[in-house]
């Protein structure tokens, strides 16, 4: 029998003695048979009356009764019950490499779910749904590299997802004039980096499930010393598997210019295939919320509970206020004894 949040009765049918209770108080205040008896003289008139030491007595059919109830509720077994939960994670390193090119600030994107339909950013868009991908994750150590002509760390792995979400927010497009280009390859490469420097931490190596790149762009690689084709091959090699993303729509127009479909599907897709990942199109915020979804799904993070239960046994808390009521009364008769007729 549970009682409150946090506290149970093991034994529940004990309480069914206090129906007693008003039976023994009716039966303590229930008149006796009458007897006559005559006296010779007036004396025992000046007995008439209840003097204050005899009130107690007359209150002992309820009082007694009362006593009882600590006691009951006792054998009832009161408990105190928490709950205990210890939980261990297989958890999953993943870095975030998001190009920050200035054809990212092309607004071709639309929110179904919005109340405004807007078009938005890329870079927008892209951050939002990285930000909604990283809180269902909250057992995976998340790191950022942000990426146009050179790849920049923008988040160290950590476990911390305030700051990974502060620095997405953060996060800002590189100016097209002082720094243009798309470097796939050295945004692979600074990404498995990050990932293959954890190997130093033993402990967490033995916990880590897998290391996963997530790549989302919207150009075609044209910048960089190294191939994407390339460093997808190192970074297999280190069991990193990645996940490009394309995203944007080929209508897309930025100044009056289009920007188009820029990336090439099939070096991503190439990556994809080198590492044991997969290729995901995002055209607008529904296809690029499911591409997210299937990563998640795809790259599941074991989490193990072990719950139990810890009861700590209340009753003595009752039987000894009931104890100790009961001695008081017979000490105060003992001392107070009641008249005689």
């Amino acid at each position: 029998m549970t009682l409150f949040n946090d506290y149970v009765l093991a034994e529940p049918w004990w309480l069914l003695l206090l129906l007693a209770v008003p039976f023994l108080m009716f039966l303590g205040y229930r008149e006796g048979s009458r007897s006559w008896i005559v006296y010779p003289t007036l004396r025992v008139l000046g007995t008439l009356g209840v003097k204050p030491k005899d009130r107690v007595f007359r209150f002992a059919p309820l009082i007694l009764p009362l006593m009882l109830i600590p006691a009951i509720i006792a054998m009832a077994r009161p408990q105190e019950a928490k709950s205990r939960t210890s939980r261990t994670a297989s958890g999953i390193d993943i870095m975030i490499a998001l190009d920050v090119s200035y054809s990212m600030s092309t607004p071709d994107f639309f929110d179904s779910t919005a109340r405004m339909r807007r078009a938005e950013r890329r870079i927008e868009a892209a951050k939002k749904i990285i930000n909604e991908f990283i809180k269902r994750r909250p057992d995976d150590r998340i790191g950022i590299v942000s990426f146009a002509a050179r790849p920049y760390t923008a988040a160290p792995i950590t476990l911390d997802h305030q700051i990974l979400e502060l620095t997405l927010r953060d996060i800002a497009l590189v100016n097209s004039r002082t720094e243009s280009g798309t470097a796939i390859g050295s945004a692979i490469m600074a990404a498995g980096e990050r990932l293959e420097n954890l190997k130093r931490d033993d402990e967490h190596e033995e916990k880590t499930k897998s290391k996963v790149i997530v790549l989302v762009t919207d150009g075609a690689s044209n910048s960089g010393q190294l191939s994407p084709i390339e460093a997808a091959g190192i970074v297999a090699d280190l069991d990193i598997k990645i996940y490009p993303v394309a995203i944007g729509t080929p209508q897309g127009r930025l100044n009056g210019m289009a920007t188009g479909q820029e990336f090439d599907t099939e070096t991503l897709k190439k990556i994809a295939k080198t590492t044991n990942g997969d290729f995901y199109r995002a055209l607008d915020y529904t296809g690029l919320r499911e591409a997210f979804k299937s990563i998640d799904e795809l790259e599941k993070t074991e989490v193990k509970r072990n719950t139990w239960i810890v009861r700590k046994e209340l009753y003595p808390w009752f039987i000894a206020p009931s104890i100790l009521l009961v001695f008081g009364f017979l000490v105060f008769t003992s001392f107070n004894p009641p008249p005689m007729p």
